[in-house]
Formats: structure tokens, C-alpha cells, sequence
């Protein structure tokens, strides 16, 4: 084996041992980790009388530092998504805004991490992401909001959703989900308390509408 070959070989090994490293790092100190137990200090965003219809057996968490994903089966009909942000404790709820009509076919992450991977809801997330005082929702093209409604601590709408992101007070997307069944009926929510911030969102196959919201303890 020449000299050259051999500096080729290494200079090759040297890229991909770099490449693995970067890798794993990014997996290691910005990926969520799965849990079965964390949503039930959760619970609590559901009134009494609703907690008896949550199917246990299909609830599950993802946890970072700064933020918790939590999903929720009720009645087996619907799909609920509670995520904390808690770099958004301080933040204002007017602050963040609903947008239509994005253009969301060319948001790509350098790096990122894939959340429900193969289910109806996909959600990609960039590695590191930042929220430091507002979260927006931007809607695609495919999406609809039928209606919008607010109370004392949250805003929302009722709609379709076909792909979303959320970005931050600079517009930089960080969250991409895309509901791969096509455009889907939900009930999205921007919601202020418990001294944090969360979007939380609720959809079904069956039709339904705004009403949802009765189930969940909003003051």
C-alpha cells in the first residue's frame, strides 16, 4: 500500500470517526428521552370527570430539560398533546401568534430528532431549539382554522391541520409537524399556567369541535 492510499484511508477514517462523534453527541445531549410514567404529573390538565376516560395504557412522555411532551389517549377517540415549554414561563400569551398560508415545504434541520416517527402525527425537531419569549404556530397551505376562541389564559382555534411549525421571536422554524394522513380535525391551544407555558392540541378521526376544551382545566 503506497503513501498515498494510506493518507486517503486515514484522512477517510478521520472524517467519519468526526462525523460519528458529531453524531451521537447531538443524540446524546439534545434528544428526548421516552417515558411512561411523566404524564401523570400531567393529569391535572384534566378536569375530574374526565380523567376516568383516559386510556393509561397508551399514554406516554417524551422529557428534556426544557420541555416535556406528553400524549394522552380519551375514550380512545381522542388524541391529546400536552407539550411544556419551560423556557416560556415568563412569556406572553399575546406574544404568540397563529399564521396561515406558510410556505413549509422547504424547512429543513441541520439536525433534529424525529418524535412519533411512523404514526399520523410525525413531529421533527432541530437539535438545541430555542423559545426565549414567544412560540408561533405557522399552517400550511392544506391547513384551515374554522373558528378561533380565547379565555383568560389561552387562544386557539379549531381547524385542519395538514403541516405546522413552530417558530420563535425571530421567525426561525424549530418544530415541524406534519399529520401524514393528510389534513386532520384538531383543536390547537396556546395555554398560559401552572407558571409555564403550553401548546396543547387535540384531534380525532370522529368529528367534533371547540367544545373539546370543557374537558380540560383551563383557569
Amino acid at each position: 500500500m503506497n503513501k498515498t492510499l494510506k493518507m486517503i484511508i486515514a484522512s477517510v477514517s478521520v472524517l467519519v470517526i468526526s462525523y460519528l462523534s458529531y453524531f451521537f453527541y447531538g443524540v446524546i445531549r439534545y434528544s428526548h428521552s421516552s417515558d411512561w410514567q411523566t404524564y401523570k404529573q400531567y393529569m391535572w390538565i384534566f378536569k375530574d370527570s374526565a380523567k376516568k376516560d383516559i386510556n393509561t395504557n397508551f399514554c406516554y412522555s417524551y422529557v428534556k430539560e426544557r420541555d416535556v411532551y406528553n400524549n394522552f389517549d380519551y375514550r380512545d377517540i381522542y388524541n391529546i398533546v400536552v407539550w411544556e415549554f419551560k423556557d416560556l414561563g415568563n412569556a406572553e400569551l399575546k406574544k404568540s401568534t397563529i399564521n396561515q398560508n406558510v410556505n413549509l415545504e422547504d424547512v429543513k434541520f441541520e439536525s433534529g430528532e424525529i418524535l412519533n416517527k411512523n404514526s399520523d402525527m410525525e413531529i421533527t425537531i432541530s437539535y438545541g431549539f430555542v423559545f426565549n419569549s414567544a412560540i408561533n404556530v405557522n399552517l400550511d397551505n392544506y391547513s384551515k382554522i374554522q373558528r378561533t376562541f380565547k379565555g383568560t389564559n389561552y387562544k386557539g382555534f379549531y381547524g385542519s391541520i395538514n403541516q405546522m411549525s413552530f417558530s420563535n421571536e425571530k421567525g426561525e422554524h424549530q418544530v415541524l409537524s406534519d399529520f401524514t394522513k393528510g389534513p386532520t380535525p384538531t383543536v390547537f391551544l396556546f395555554y398560559k399556567g401552572h407558571q409555564s407555558f403550553y401548546i396543547i392540541m387535540i384531534n380525532s378521526k370522529n368529528p367534533f369541535d371547540e367544545n373539546i376544551i370543557k374537558i380540560l382545566n383551563l383557569e
